[in-house]
């Protein structure tokens, strides 16, 4: 684990790995449920670099590399680069001579380049996007075709939800004085823009970053991008193996050592001109700062699922009104812990979004909110209809027997571009799902003439209930293939 917030706790760590640890051995039964889905979005021609950072354990990164090799991401990855920084033990060939991988490129490093390493790499690759991930973590090439298949004018990045809470706690946003950023790692796996990492290397040199706090480049990269980034609550594999870096009070001491400087150099830039192109990398916030959209990659198919529902306590706007520069991180953190209940933390990492699209029946997604009127999720598919060769379409739900009337109160309306909106007429219809007491396999059809362009669909509730979202899983598909939630 990476945490930089001092509220966490081991058990909460604990259960974030157990938990990423079931979502890998749950899944064979949604296998062959998706035989239907074709793979969307492939682009003609693979334009992503994959990064990984090799320091003590090999194991994991012949296991992470068999999975980038994977036939399913020729589409998309052209080249990976090992980047071996263990200059005592030079990788070679025949450590992963197991693998038939004609992508693979070794770069033995003369000496230990920390996390600057991998921005070095991305910013020398011949694609226009970079696929980074640590060694401790396995990301499944669905959720990796997602991520190229939404990529366009800023990163995304890949999160367990206890980083993505983290992640929240450690933002500021604040356009009345130019400063509006969220803490991010990019070890669970992240997209990033070539550009991105060209221009962030030079930022360093600009600001005269130290040697130390260039190998800390992780600490840095988000927070002086000076914009929202774009998370996604996924589904991040652990691999465990020892030989963490940033574990123990240390690394953490360490970490936010980093953090603290990081909020420091942009409150310079920002204090001069963050617009000028003295400063690359560094963006000024848009303004307004967009509502807060949650997102989720699917497990099993490709597709990514959008939630408008509220997330995190009102504390947290209040906090945000209260803070103007970027040093005062650490000051918001603290404001904000008295909040982050263990009823509250507990619901957000073990019944995230993310548990709604994770195909496994027996997990779910638990809004922290009752349902209110406006909530909205939306999903998408990647490609259209008629590019998926679909015979309609419909909405699969699993719920709690009382989840059915908020299904009832909601429009279904379906988009190609996710501007102009079509409200289709299908009513939900739903059974008795014989597995699990008291819950319910809902349908909703979905229905229009211009149907074969949809490739977004969404689902907006009309009006308040007294109980919250409880979704154990959701997905759409063709409605002529006959496939059902279990």
């Amino acid at each position: 684990m990476k945490h930089v917030c001092s509220v966490w706790t081991t058990l909460l760590a604990v259960a974030v790995a157990f938990c990423a640890f079931w979502v890998e051995i749950n899944t064979a039964w949604f296998t062959q449920k998706l035989a239907s889905y074709s793979t969307p979005n492939d682009p003609s021609q693979p334009d992503v670099t994959a990064v990984l950072l090799n320091w003590v354990r090999l194991p994991n990164v012949v296991q992470i590399v068999s999975t980038l090799c994977a036939e399913s991401l020729d589409g998309v990855i052209k080249e990976i680069v090992v980047w071996n920084n263990n200059y005592n033990r030079p990788l070679v060939d025949q450590d992963f001579a197991n693998l038939t991988c004609s992508k693979l490129h070794i770069h033995n490093s003369v000496e230990n380049l920390y996390f600057q390493a991998r921005f070095i790499a991305c910013a020398s690759a011949s694609t226009p996007y970079c696929f980074i991930q640590d060694d401790d973590y396995l990301v499944k090439p669905e959720i990796i075709r997602s991520l190229r298949a939404r990529i366009g004018t800023h990163d995304i990045y890949h999160l367990p939800p206890d980083e993505v809470l983290a992640g929240h706690v450690l933002s500021i946003e604040s356009p009345s004085t130019n400063i509006t950023f969220g803490f991010s790692w990019l070890g669970y796996g992240a997209l990033l823009l070539r550009s991105n990492a060209e221009s962030f290397l030079s930022l360093l040199k600009r600001i005269g970053a130290s040697e130390e706090e260039t190998k800390m480049a992780d600490n840095y990269y988000s927070i002086l991008k000076n914009s929202v980034p774009e998370i996604w609550t996924g589904h991040p594999i652990p691999l465990f193996g020892g030989g963490d870096f940033t574990v123990g009070g240390e690394g953490v001491a360490r970490n936010r050592k980093h953090i603290a400087a990081a909020t420091n150099y942009l409150d310079q830039i920002v204090a001069t001109d963050a617009g000028s192109d003295a400063w690359p990398y560094v963006s000024l916030p848009s303004s307004p700062v967009e509502p807060q959209v949650e997102r989720s990659p699917c497990l099993g198919r490709s597709c990514v699922l959008e939630s408008t529902l509220q997330s995190l306590p009102d504390a947290f706007a209040t906090a945000e009104a209260t803070r103007r520069t970027a040093m005062e991180l650490f000051a918001r953190e603290a404001q904000l812990s008295p909040v982050l209940t263990p009823q509250f933390t507990s619901n957000y990492v073990n019944h995230a979004l993310s548990r709604a699209v994770d195909a496994d029946p027996k997990t779910f997604f638990r809004s922290f909110q009752n349902a209110t009127e406006g909530d909205t999720l939306v999903f998408d598919m990647l490609d259209n209809v008629r590019q998926l060769n679909w015979t309609g379409v419909e909405w699969l739900w699993l719920v709690d027997s009382d989840m059915a009337p908020i299904l009832k109160a909601s429009t279904v309306s379906f988009s190609p571009d996710k501007r102009s909106w079509v409200e289709s007429s299908g009513s939900v219809s739903c059974i008795p799902y014989s597995v699990q007491p008291r819950t319910l396999e809902c349908r909703i059809p979905i229905e229009g003439a211009s149907i074969g362009t949809a490739r977004y669909f969404r689902l907006r509730l009309e009006k308040t209930f007294l109980l919250p979202w409880r979704i154990y899983e959701t997905r759409l598909q063709s409605n002529g293939s006959g496939l059902r939630v279990l």
